[in-house]
């Protein structure tokens, strides 16, 4: 079964080969610069060397946030001295990939005292080369660039613990819920069961002798165990019914994270049970077909007193679902409120589900 990645996450990988090898690319330059001077052969073939080696550590080590940052990054610093210093001091700009990858991949106070240190390392170099005009624009560029990167390593950082946080809250609220029913079971079977319990004991001691006595313990077993059923699934019914609120925030997080842009005007007002338990619903069931099928950008949720109405910019309509699925399910649980659903292509495209119920 093919699985397909939500839009985030193949931009992300789409970015994360694309962005090194279009920054490598920009390698060729002092490489150009340097074959205009009529090298000698041994420098064509330290350069030839060089540049490989210096790509090849570039990419892996701003490509992976697995491997070790420190022995790649002073390995591109040493091909960028001896370069620049044996073959030619246009060179000098290897530092400013050194630097930025540093910058990006290191973390804490030691990526601010790497950039800090490459751009002295790249200045000291350029000190012992006789191009004294270029020495403040490359240590210049090297300092910014790095310094920039390192923002967005911050940036970066900062993205994927803000994903890793939520991932950690989501699985907290799916314990919390399930220790918040594991009480509430408890409290509507341990009154009960005990209570059957030590009836069923005291039937067993009428028996045989007083058998009208021991039915009617017995039949009040019976209603004691109706009861204990009625009440658990009123329980579970509960724990299923879906909150507008609940699913508002559920449909955000999801469409967040399928890259879909939701927009919200929900304002909050008192509603029927019953009434909430189906909107929220439609709110489920409208989130669920922009992820699916959609292939939607933006959604918009609105809520009216009486109607809600969720739009998206994708496809369309989805295909026919089996009945009890998706909108045939939605239009039972619609219906049984007296209320009404329109689902179908919206004014400008897209995809719109409209639900209507009464509004007292």
């Amino acid at each position: 079964m093919k699985t397909t990645l939500p839009n985030h996450l193949r931009w992300d990988r789409i970015m994360q080969v694309a962005g090194p090898v279009f920054g490598v690319l920009w390698i060729a330059a002092p490489t150009v610069a340097f074959a205009a001077t009529d090298p000698a052969a041994w420098q064509i073939a330290l350069v030839a060397v060089g540049i490989a080696a210096f790509a090849a550590l570039f990419l892996s080590t701003v490509m992976s946030i697995e491997r070790p940052v420190a022995a790649p990054v002073l390995a591109m610093l040493g091909i960028a001295v001896a370069l620049t210093l044996a073959a030619d001091p246009v060179f000098a700009w290897l530092f400013v990939w050194a630097g930025s990858a540093a910058g990006v991949r290191l973390s804490g106070p030691n990526n601010l005292k790497a950039v800090l240190a490459i751009t002295a390392l790249a200045a000291a170099t350029l000190a012992l080369t006789d191009e004294g005009d270029a020495f403040w624009g490359i240590t210049a560029a090297v300092f910014a660039t790095s310094a920039l990167w390192l923002l967005i390593g911050g940036l970066l950082r900062a993205n994927a613990a803000l994903r890793e946080a939520r991932a950690e809250l989501a699985e907290m609220a799916v314990a919390e819920e399930r220790l918040r029913f594991a009480r509430d079971l408890h409290d509507l079977l341990g009154h009960n069961l005990s209570l059957i319990a030590l009836k069923a004991e005291l039937a067993g001691k009428l028996l045989p002798d007083r058998t009208d006595a021991a039915a009617t313990e017995l039949e009040q077993i019976r209603e004691l165990t109706r009861n204990a059923l009625a009440q658990v699934r009123l329980a579970v019914d509960g724990y299923r019914q879906p909150t507008l609120p609940s699913e508002l925030a559920g449909a955000r997080v999801a469409l967040e994270a399928a890259g879909i842009v939701l927009h919200v005007d929900a304002p909050e007002e008192p509603l029927a049970p019953e009434v909430e338990s189906v909107l929220a619903w439609a709110v489920r069931e409208g989130a669920t077909n922009a992820i699916r099928h959609s292939g939607a950008r933006r959604a918009e949720i609105t809520l009216r007193p009486g109607r809600l109405e969720i739009a998206d910019d994708g496809h369309g309509a989805p295909r026919p679902e089996p009945a009890g699925n998706g909108l045939t399910g939605l239009r039972e649980r619609v219906q049984a409120v007296g209320g009404t659903v329109e689902a179908g292509a919206g004014p400008s495209g897209g995809f719109r589900l409209v639900v209507r119920v009464p509004a007292a």
